[in-house]
């Protein structure tokens, strides 16, 4: 995998505003006596957690199936020439096969 990649984006640090923004709610939860505010605050924070979790897992998967397609379509593509001619072949004998019927028909209502 390259190193410019995805890893890089998703490895990048938090900009200096978020991090004093995260730094006072710690702060704020630290100085906190009110256990179920405590509770409360930990419940949303858990199921924000899960929803980011989700957000994040879509984001992926749909970022390796576009990475797989774009794979596929920079590969040049793979002629194997005696697959060709056989597939060229059975479509040669199908056509003389519907011609030989077409005669067959034909010649029996004359």
């Amino acid at each position: 995998m390259k190193n410019d990649g995805f890893i890089r984006f998703i490895s990048t640090p938090l900009p200096v505003e978020t991090q004093l923004a995260v730094e006072v709610r710690c702060r704020e939860v630290m100085g906190c006596d009110d256990l179920d505010k405590l509770k409360a605050f930990c419940i949303d924070m858990m199921k924000n957690h899960a929803r980011s979790e989700l957000v994040l897992s879509n984001a992926m998967m749909r970022m390796l199936e576009l990475e797989a397609k774009l794979a596929v379509i920079q590969t040049p593509p793979i002629k194997n020439r005696l697959l060709y001619k056989f597939r060229l072949f059975l479509e040669k004998l199908k056509l003389i096969r519907q011609i030989r019927q077409y005669q067959k028909n034909h010649s029996h209502r004359e």
